[in-house]
């Protein structure tokens, strides 16, 4: 069975009452980094279910959890980033 884009979701669960979160995800790169947390961490990270079709479930911790946006660079902290990759990659 080929799904769309559209249908191959993630979807993240909790609630207030209990201290785990289970994430279902089509994504192959946060399956992969759930996974490896899985062997890093086996008794916070578990996979819960493959739906064979892609899928996979995975309860852990959910003040694990955690919205990060992105770093507001001053032009000042711009320009220092731009001379320390210049002298990194030898240009001048």
């Amino acid at each position: 069975m080929k799904l769309t884009n559209y249908e191959r979701e993630s979807v993240i669960l909790f609630n207030e009452a209990d201290k785990a979160a289970s994430v279902y995800t089509y994504n192959a790169a946060l399956a992969r980094q759930l996974t490896a947390l899985c062997a890093s961490h086996p008794e916070q990270v578990r996979r819960t279910g493959d739906n064979g079709y892609g899928g996979m479930t995975f309860e852990l911790p959910k003040k694990w959890l955690k919205i990060s946006p992105p770093r507001i660079l001053s032009e000042a902290q711009k320009e220092v980033l731009e001379k320390m990759n210049r002298k990194r990659w030898g240009e001048s």
